[in-house]
């Protein structure tokens, strides 16, 4: 076996299957647990021990560009070039194989399509198989959209091809080769036949290899890595797997605490999430303390418990911690007596039932919470107060609530609206994101941040919340956030679920 020091990704296509995450990047650099698709392949090739990698780039070439100098960067003696297909547009990656002659004609080199993430053991295992050349290939999985290889009695690969039927497939093949010399040499060769003799430009660079495969000249062996996790993202269902195989998410099954936001996460409106009750009930099976979290003001406690039993989740008052805890907390400590609330008046009377006074004529504080009765006389007497020097108190920064019709304004619009009139910031916003509404329930029964795990659906309120707290996070897609708006974020959840049901396999 010659040895291979060299690798070729092919990065050139569009992704459109991925948009709109792909208008603003290549699927190259599309992330899965916060890193660009070709980033997990370039350092799974440095640690494998490859010192120079050439990328065929070409949508937004300067996007791929970009990313390969900086992994480079990060190794000493690995060399990342870029060449690029400026016909990407109508082109397919055998045409952009054929783009790397001049870097690997005639040498051992490894060859993979820029849209797969894998294991780094997978490129290693290749690497050290005895073999001329050979084929990454999964003997336990079988699928329609994959390359599928078959193989002769002698254990030498005989076809690649979609199109084998399962009863004929020996593996998957999972887009990663190594060629010998002879083999680069003869796929070079084959390439320009299909190119420049035959004016094919479209069509993938597995038709060169299958006709390689045909001949029987050459001894390409597989190499199997069953039980090794892989993907290959072609859309957004692919992405949504991949984010769950490669997840960075801690042991769900070890955490001690789990908080879980409750609108957009557990219910829309009325209706549960599915698969919410059985995640909720398999976390606290397993010793798991389980609290719901809600920024929305709307509502108290007892409603909040009595919703989540009537849709088959067991829960009582103090299960629930709410942004109003927090309100009630500052109001109590700083002695406020006179407070007006533009609330609903399930708002009005938790206040009430802890001490504070909330029809003051001359209020000490306003407290804006999420009021769908909201009238304009409420509205009014906050602008006056506030402009008569009353602390002005927002109990959540949420703009938008979801709900089965949509999102709907949302505690912080209506905040907005008394901040305009004013011209004042509130002096204090409660709620999440501020780690300080569980950070008391973490204390109080001395676990660790890496125990416990918050669920929710939005980036800036329960994951930034998380991260501030330094504990594991679940972004789900089932309210406010997309797989777009998690590509965009700087926020990082620890892992990235289509719902809270998805949960399932980890516990």
């Amino acid at each position: 076996m010659a040895r291979c020091s060299q690798a070729v990704v092919l990065a050139a296509g569009i992704g459109s299957r991925l948009r709109p995450i792909t208008l603003r990047k290549p699927k190259c650099c599309v992330s899965v647990d916060s890193t660009p698709i070709l980033a997990h392949q370039l350092r799974a090739y440095a640690d494998a021990g490859l010192s120079e990698v050439h990328v065929v780039s070409g949508y937004l070439h300067d996007r791929t560009a970009r990313l390969c100098e900086r992994v480079a960067a990060d190794y000493d003696d690995f060399d990342v070039s870029v060449i690029e297909n400026e016909v990407f547009a109508n082109t397919d990656n055998l045409y952009s194989l054929s783009l790397a002659r001049e870097a690997v004609d005639g040498e051992a080199f490894v060859l993979a399509n820029g849209d797969v993430v894998f294991d780094p053991e997978i490129p290693t295992r290749l690497l050290a198989d005895e073999g001329e050349s050979a084929i990454a290939c999964d003997t336990g999985a079988y699928s329609e959209e994959a390359m599928k290889v078959t193989a002769d009695e002698k254990g030498r690969l005989t076809h690649i091809s979609k199109e084998i039927p399962r009863e004929e497939a020996y593996a998957s093949s999972i887009d990663l080769y190594r060629f010998s010399p002879s083999f680069s040499a003869a796929l070079f060769d084959e390439l320009e036949r299909i190119i420049e003799c035959r004016g094919e430009y479209t069509g993938w660079s597995e038709i060169a290899i299958d006709r390689l495969l045909r001949t029987g000249r050459h001894d390409v062996r597989p190499v199997d890595v069953a039980g090794l996790p892989w993907v290959e993202i072609d859309d957004g269902r692919d992405l949504l797997v991949a984010d769950g195989r490669f997840a960075s998410i801690g042991d769900l099954r070890s955490k001690e605490l789990a908080f879980f936001d409750l609108d957009g996460t557990i219910y829309l409106d009325d209706e549960p999430i599915d698969g919410a009750a059985s995640i909720v009930s398999a976390f606290r099976e397993q010793g798991t303390a389980v609290y719901f979290l809600s920024n929305n003001s709307a509502k108290w406690k007892t409603d909040y418990a009595a919703k989540l039993s009537a849709l088959g989740i067991a829960a009582e008052p103090e299960d629930v911690i709410l942004s109003t805890d927090g309100v009630i907390e500052y109001l109590r400590a700083n002695d406020a007596e006179a407070v007006h609330v533009v609330g609903t008046e399930a708002m009005r009377r938790a206040l009430a039932d802890h001490g504070v006074a909330v029809d003051a004529e001359e209020p000490s504080h306003v407290v804006v919470g999420f009021d769908t009765e909201l009238t304009y006389e409420k509205v009014r007497r906050a602008t006056l107060a506030i402009r008569d020097g009353a602390e002005f108190l927002l109990a959540h920064p949420d703009l938008v609530c979801p709900t089965t019709a949509g999102l709907v304004p949302d505690c912080g619009s209506i905040g907005a609206l008394v901040e305009t009139a004013t011209g004042r910031e509130p002096a204090r916003v409660f709620g999440k994101p501020n780690p300080e509404m569980i950070a008391h329930v973490v204390e109080e029964r001395g676990v660790s941040p890496s125990d416990v795990v918050v669920v929710g659906d939005r980036l800036e309120t329960e994951i930034r919340m998380a991260e501030r707290l330094g504990c594991d996070s679940v972004c789900v897609l089932t309210g406010d956030a997309d797989r777009a708006a998690v590509e965009e974020s700087p926020v990082s959840p620890s892992l990235v679920a289509s719902d809270v049901g998805a949960l399932a396999e980890f516990l």
